[in-house]
C-alpha cells in the first residue's frame, strides 16, 4: 500500500510539472544569468519542456564581441535528429542582463 501512495503521489508531482512547464519557464527564465538566459531563449523558440532539462556547459572561450561561449545539448522534437548541440554567445548588456547569440557550430 505504501508503494502505490508513493507511485501515486509522484505520479500527480509529474502531471503537474507537465501541465505548469509552458506557464512556469518564462517566469523561472529570466536573463538574469548566462546559463537562465539562454534556457529562456529556448523557451522562446517554442520548446518550453526542454529548456528545463538543457546541459549547459560553460567553455574558456570569451569573444570580445559576442561574449562568453556555452556548449548547449537538449532535444528539439522538431528536429530530424532529434538532438541539437548549439554555441550559444552569452554577453552582458546591462547589470544583470544578458543577451544571447545561438547558432551551430562549423
Amino acid at each position: 500500500m505504501r508503494k502505490r501512495t508513493s507511485i501515486f503521489i509522484m505520479g500527480m508531482l509529474l502531471f503537474i510539472f507537465i501541465i505548469s512547464a509552458p506557464l512556469l519557464a518564462p517566469i523561472v527564465h529570466d536573463d538574469h544569468s548566462p546559463k537562465s538566459a539562454v534556457r529562456n531563449y529556448i523557451q522562446q523558440a517554442g520548446h518550453p519542456y526542454q529548456s528545463f532539462f538543457a546541459v549547459i556547459k560553460k567553455t574558456d572561450f570569451k569573444d570580445p564581441e559576442y561574449g562568453v561561449l556555452y556548449d548547449v545539448f537538449w532535444n528539439d522534437w522538431d528536429n530530424e535528429t532529434g538532438s541539437t548541440a548549439q554555441l550559444c554567445y552569452a554577453k552582458e548588456s546591462g547589470k544583470d542582463l544578458f543577451t544571447i547569440s545561438c547558432g551551430t557550430g562549423p
